[in-house]
């Protein structure tokens, strides 16, 4: 067999695909963004079950809410921007379109003057402004942040929706739209699918690990908005995570 063809079988055998890379690459920063003390402290009770308790927990879940918007609105915008890019146009996911669903869980807790609140865009300015920033230099890399987001919210969707429908007891449909990107019954599908379009993605070698470097950072800076929304909530730890 010619050496060129040896080195190409070889190489073809190494090759891993870009689903594998990311959960494998990411599976430490993604258990420490599960994990962080702001999103536990969210359902697990440490504001109380009181009136006032109720009250100190709801502001805070309406600032990560409001926090969301800005990260997904920034995403929806370079994602749509670029929908003709080889890459990022193998991997624009409906169910990533979460902006709207934000929208309406907003006025769901603060009634239809919700988008006169005061925003807390100093939380998100830097994690909005690596977005802003790829979509110009390093398009391929958007990926990773839909990906991060892909397993943050839409996978744990349907989990979360009961915790947060316990947590404020809500109706059925009420306040948990953002979770409702899709059902428990269709996850597995859903895992399917996403793979399928990360492995045939036109990336080489050094363009997989850049992304699943990008996840890592993503990863990272969810974990830095957690600690920053737990630095202006009562009771509340931080993670040490460093960026």
């Amino acid at each position: 067999m010619p050496a060129a063809a040896v080195l190409s079988f070889e190489s073809s055998q190494v090759r891993i695909p870009l689903s594998v890379r990311l959960e494998e690459g990411t599976a430490a920063t993604r258990r420490e963004t599960e994990q962080t003390p702001f999103l536990r402290s969210l359902f697990r009770g440490t504001w109380g079950t009181s009136v006032y308790g109720q009250l100190v927990r709801g502001r805070h879940y309406v600032t990560y809410l409001q926090c969301l918007l800005d990260v997904y609105g920034t995403l929806e915008v370079a994602l749509e921007s670029l929908c003709t890019h080889p890459v990022v146009g193998g991997f624009l996911l409906p169910e990533l379109w979460r902006s709207q669903s934000l929208e309406a869980d907003l006025r769901c807790f603060l009634g239809p003057a919700w988008p006169e609140a005061p925003r807390p865009t100093h939380l998100t300015s830097l994690h909005v402004e690596r977005i802003r920033q790829l979509s110009l230099v390093a398009p391929h890399l958007l990926v990773a942040h839909a990906y991060v987001r892909y397993t943050r919210d839409i996978l744990a969707g349907p989990v979360l929706k009961e915790q947060v429908a316990r947590a404020f007891d809500l109706g059925d449909e009420d306040g948990t739209a953002f979770y409702q990107a899709t059902s428990a019954e269709s996850l597995e599908p859903l895992r399917h699918r996403v793979n399928r379009y990360l492995d045939s993605l036109p990336l080489s070698q050094e363009e997989m690990r850049e992304v699943v470097q990008e996840a890592r950072l993503a990863f990272r800076l969810d974990t830095l908005l957690s600690d920053a929304l737990a630095r202006e909530s009562l009771g509340v730890g931080v993670s040490r995570v460093e960026p």
